[in-house]
């Protein structure tokens, strides 16, 4: 694709809206459909929970966990596997209304862990909002949920990628996409993290985030996902999920800098596709290729998607839109 090149798309929604993401990089033709029905059923457990009454961000939570849950992505089941052979996953959620927020890091035995985060938000009374690992999976069964083997969070797409690129530790860096055995130079990363954006019926909003990280990454490696500010902020009416490059997106706190920017009145569009050409432009991979990624967005009647990779999986719904599937 040519060099920084950003595609994006804005509507004009009043009240309720949900829209999520499922991640921001060169999705292969055979992997779109299974995507599609990820975003379907999450945005169907999305409009079940605002149905119900939910908060922005027990909404955000369910959407996210029903992606973790499906296996489409690099979250939850069918996370990517660190160089050990094990799924680590990363999340985090926020409440826009009041600035809360909570994020678990490297946990291996949670199978939905934006379900822990959304705990912690109100378990952790403001003392604790991240908890990492073990501390992680201890607070998880002090507050009743059950710990699952790591097994169970391994596809068997994730198995083979893991075989395929055990021996190429030294091809494998954290801004690239690949495919079974086929290192992707050109996509810049973005690993099928998912995300969520949601204002309720009351007006407040939330974001979301999760992922299982980068194809064999280190044991203990942390990108954007579960940092408020760089994978996922909101403040007010403004409400931003990331992903792509993690490192890249943390460095220029991606997040934050778009919300700020929205607060401050800048159109969210060109808020999102100014903020993603500066980190292109600003960070370089080792092969000399510009930060990529994507994220969505909403603020006020304004929702938004943008992205710098070949694909971005995404879906939008609102009363009276229906749901809307865009190409991948």
């Amino acid at each position: 694709m040519p060099d920084g090149l950003v595609f994006s798309a804005s509507f004009a929604i009043d009240g309720p809206v949900i829209l999520v993401h499922g991640g921001a990089w060169d999705i292969p033709d055979g992997a779109v459909e299974d995507h599609r029905d990820g975003l379907k059923t999450a945005l169907a457990a999305g409009r079940r929970s605002l149905a119900s009454g939910h908060s922005a961000v027990d909404v955000a939570a369910d959407v996210v966990a029903s992606m973790e849950s499906h296996g489409a992505f690099d979250a939850g089941r069918g996370a990517m596997l660190n160089q050990d052979g094990r799924a680590q996953l990363d999340a985090g959620i926020m409440d826009g209304s009041c600035l809360d927020y909570g994020a678990v890091i490297a946990v291996e035995r949670l199978k939905n862990p934006i379900r822990v985060a959304r705990r912690l938000m109100d378990a952790g009374n403001g003392q604790v909002r991240i908890l990492a690992g073990e501390g992680a999976e201890r607070f998880a069964v002090a507050e009743a949920f059950t710990l699952i083997d790591n097994v169970d969070l391994i596809s068997e797409r994730e198995r083979d990628r893991f075989e395929a690129l055990r021996d190429r530790i030294g091809d494998v860096h954290t801004s690239q996409s690949f495919l079974p055995g086929v290192a992707d130079r050109r996509s810049g990363g973005g690993h099928d993290t998912v995300g969520c954006v949601v204002r309720d019926a009351r007006g407040h909003v939330a974001a979301a985030t999760s992922t299982g990280g980068t194809p064999f990454k280190p044991p203990g490696r942390v990108g954007d996902s579960p940092l408020p500010g760089s994978g996922f902020y909101a403040d007010g009416e403004a409400a931003v999920s990331c992903t792509g490059w993690g490192e890249a997106i943390a460095a220029v706190v991606l997040a934050h800098d778009v919300v700020r920017r929205i607060l401050d009145d800048e159109d969210l569009e060109l808020a999102m596709t100014s903020r993603l050409q500066a980190m292109h432009d600003r960070i370089r991979n080792p092969d000399g290729d510009g930060a990529r990624g994507g994220l969505i967005a909403l603020s006020g009647s304004a929702v938004a998607w943008a992205y710098s990779t070949p694909r971005m999986a995404r879906a939008i719904w609102a009363p009276g839109l229906g749901t809307v599937h865009l190409e991948l």
